[in-house]
This record gives C-alpha cells, structure tokens and sequence, in this order.
C-alpha cells in the first residue's frame, strides 16, 4: 500500500542534485585527506565565543530586561532583537535607511534563519514565475520548483542581474504570470554585488509589472551576505527598500554570516499590512521564531560588538581571498577563461576555458576518484578527494558545464594549498586524457 503524498512530498521523493551530490561525498568523508568546498559554512575562528558566552550570562542575569529569555518566544520574534537591528541600520547607515524609512514597515524574525523565511515567501505567495539572476541561490530555486514555482534566471554581468535582458525577456512574459522578483544582492554562487543602479531599475520594473498584472509583484532583495563585503573599494549598497514604495520592496538580512549560523537568525524588512499578519501567522504555525535565548543573544551581540566583529570577519575573508587569488594564478592560469569573487562573501565562481566540470566530467571524476583508473583514483584506499558545487546544478546555460563554485569559507588556508594543486592535476587529467 502507498502513502497518498502532497504534490510537494512527491517532488521531494527525488534528491535534489545538490543533496544527492553532497550525500555521496559525505558518506565516507575522510577528515583531513578529502575536501570540502562544496558546503558554505562560515570559518569557526570568525565566530565570537566570548562574546557570546559574556551575552549569555547577562541575559540570564538580567530577567526584567529579558523576559523568559529561556522560554517561548513570540511569532514577531524579540521586542529587543527587532529594536537592536534598527538601531543597527541606523547607526551604521546600512543601506542608506533612515528612521523614515522604517515608517510603515515592521522587522520581523524567521524561524529557523533566512532560509525559513524564504520558505514562508513560497507559501504564502501564488505559484507563479519568479524572476532571478543566473546563475541563482540552487537551494532555494529548487525549493520553489518543488512547490510549483517557474524559474525565469536572468544573466547577470559585472553589475548583477542584466536589466536589459531582463526588459526583453519580459516582453514576452504575461505579467500575470509573474509571483516575484528574488535578488540575492551578493549573489551565491557568483559573489557579484548588485550595483546601486541595478537595484533602483529592478525595484521600478517590478513596479510596472505589478501595473500591469493588477496587483503588487514583490521584490525580495536577499542581502545575507552584504555584511560581508570585506574590498573596502567597493561601492556602499543602498537597500532597496530607498527605491520602492513600501508595499512591493522587501529585504531579508541574516546575522550568520557575521555572527554565527547556529544562533539561526533571519529577519525580513516588509510592508506592515496584511502580508506581515501572513508571515507571522506562518512562524506561529511552525513553532514560532528562533529560540529566544539565541534571539536576545544576537541582540545583544549587535548592541555591543558588531563594529569590531565585522572588522575581525572582513578582514580574515579579505586576506584568504588574496591568498586564494594566487594560488588560482600559480596553478590554474592556463586553464581558466575567467572568475568572480573575492571581494564578498566567501565563494569564488569559476569559468574553465575548455575543461567540463559536470558531474560524470573526466574533471569531477578525477577529484572524486571515480575514474576507475587505479592509478588516479588509487589502489584499494581511494587517494584524496574534493567536492564543489559544479555550475550546472546553478545555471542552465551551457557554459555552467565549465563552471564551478568553491567555498573559502569554513577551510584553512593550508587547505587551499592542496586544494588548487589537486584542480590543477585534475585538468591536466580532464585535458589530456
């Protein structure tokens, strides 16, 4: 007899490419000889554990302040976190966002980081098209497709998201069709930031369109990895929520990046209408907001060591992505077309001149030692293996067959070393043989 599944559970029968990819590297994953640069986690040593451990024990110390911080949170998510990240913006001039700008507007925490967030977004919104940059977010745009949602991934250049490709795309979209626009303003995979030009055209494009359709077509701009832009050249982003009128901007930020992912803090910047009721109604329904102690301890964390916390953070990203830089020059010059990164976040995105990355590539094969060449793969124990995510599990361009995306995040400099010389024998493997 069989279960009688949601058209959900039954999409969800299949592995993901990304799940199945990490599920076969991960089953017997060998600490110090095989690498990961594949999964995105941020360093351990960018975490604050005194920090965090001083907030704790004044939390606990303080019980008026913070009311049963050890107990069950509301579905808003703390009075005293949602205030801490709008003073937050506002002392630091995040985005440009003045007091005015927060009018009419309300924060509120996810469940479960940015992530339930967007889970809520695909929810509580009609399926319909959603438009995004190509390469996009994989995780999430294949959550959507699960849920009945249509992909429409714009090219994106230097800038971000293509507006001009995307205004000829959209001629020939029936506005209707359209449920939103999701920008992730420091892409992942590419780590290309979305100019301040870029984000003001997209956010009046979505205008026209929700004219046109009849009713309000969000903009979603993800800016989790904003507080990690660590080249001091480049250009300050302006939120988006300065170029749109309140009831069709939105922007989700997160404070795993910078703080750390298990505290599992997301929040959204949205209208404070009907759609806010919706979100929290949802959060309610699932158990409420992150566990309040994490809650009040990032609340506290941004109160008192944001400042010098993102400086510590910048500066180690900044300073291995230089490293990283070199290697790529010393052992892969011949064999890259192009990159991107380096200045945010902690991805590189690289494009291979005429070496396949797909999985079943000679290039995959070789660095998951499956070539069935004893000699590469090694003689009864396998030789060292790496992972990454391969651009045809971001992209349907026929160019991701030659990309790929490599985290610097969680793994030592060290690490790297070996890393890039094991990518360099696997394209002189990928190219010879």
């Amino acid at each position: 007899m069989d279960y009688c599944f949601s058209n959900l559970a039954e999409a969800s029968l299949i592995p993901s490419a990304v799940n199945q990819l990490t599920a076969d590297f991960a089953e017997d994953f060998r600490e110090g000889i095989d690498i990961n640069l594949g999964v995105g986690y941020v360093n351990d040593k960018t975490i604050p554990l005194d920090a965090i451990n001083q907030a704790y024990t004044d939390i606990v110390s303080q019980p008026v302040r913070y009311r049963s911080a050890l107990n069950y949170g509301g579905a808003e998510g703390s009075v005293n976190l949602r205030k801490s990240i709008k003073d937050y913006y506002l002392r630091y001039n995040i985005g440009g966002l003045t007091e005015k700008d927060f009018e009419n507007r309300k924060i509120l925490i996810g469940a479960n980081g940015a992530t339930s967030i967007l889970n809520a977004l695909s929810d509580t919104l009609k399926p319909g098209l959603v438009i995004t940059a190509d390469p996009y977010y994989y995780i999430y745009t294949e959550t959507l497709e699960r849920k009945g949602f249509r992909i429409v991934a714009i090219p994106e250049d230097n800038e971000g998201l293509n507006v001009h490709v995307l205004n000829e795309t959209l001629q020939g979209i029936n506005p209707r069709e359209i449920s939103f626009f999701y920008i992730v303003t420091v892409n992942n995979p590419s780590t290309v930031i979305l100019s301040n030009s870029r984000r003001k055209a997209i956010v009046e494009i979505a205008a026209e369109i929700s004219l046109k359709a009849g009713r309000i077509v969000p903009v979603v701009f993800d800016k989790a990895y904003e507080d990690i832009i660590h080249n001091p050249g480049t250009e300050k982003p302006v939120s988006g929520l300065k170029y749109g009128k309140t009831g069709h901007v939105f922007e989700i930020g997160t404070l795993s990046k910078v703080f750390a992912p298990a505290l599992r803090i997301g929040y959204i910047i949205c209208p404070d209408n009907d759609f806010a009721k919706v979100l929290t109604q949802w959060t309610s329904d699932i158990g409420f907001s992150s566990p309040l102690i994490n809650q009040e301890i990032a609340g506290w964390l941004l109160d008192h060591t944001i400042h010098q916390q993102k400086e510590k953070v910048n500066k180690g990203y900044r300073e291995k992505a230089a490293f990283i830089k070199k290697l790529f020059a010393k052992h892969l010059g011949d064999y890259l077309e192009s990159y991107s990164g380096g200045d945010a976040a902690f991805y590189f995105y690289l494009t291979f001149k005429n070496i396949r990355t797909d999985k079943g590539s000679k290039f995959f094969n070789f660095l998951s030692r499956i070539t069935g060449v004893p000699e590469v793969d090694g003689a009864g124990e396998k030789k060292p293996r790496l992972i990454y995510i391969p651009g045809t599990i971001c992209s349907k361009n026929e160019k991701a067959k030659y990309q790929l995306r490599l985290s610097y995040g969680f793994e030592e400099p060290e690490v790297f070393k070996r890393a890039v010389k094991l990518m360099a024998e696997a394209c002189e493997y990928a190219g010879c043989c």
